[in-house]
């Protein structure tokens, strides 16, 4: 996957949620509001989602995710790596 542009915008004040990113892919895909959240185990990423009720019992379902563990990871390290860069 090629990264064209990775916008960090750091959150104070909001708990374990520090930060939100945009993403671009290949100069032609956005993901946006993508959270970063300092969890017990350290920081990692969370995709938009929104709450389902068409099920017996309502669930989360991300809007938009990676296909496996290797683009999950390799989307986390670019968003991380584009967090830690940021002075605040």
């Amino acid at each position: 996957m090629e990264f064209t542009g990775i916008k960090v915008f750091k959150i104070k004040g909001k708990g374990k949620l520090i930060g939100i990113a945009n993403v671009v892919i290949s100069n032609q895909i956005v993901l946006r509001g993508i959270k970063i959240i300092d969890g017990v185990r350290g920081k990692f990423i969370a995709m938009p989602s929104r709450l389902d009720k068409r099920f017996k019992e309502p669930k989360f379902r991300e809007h938009y995710h990676p296909i496996n563990q290797e683009a999950r990871d390799e989307l986390t390290d670019a968003i991380l790596e584009a967090y830690e860069k940021i002075e605040d």
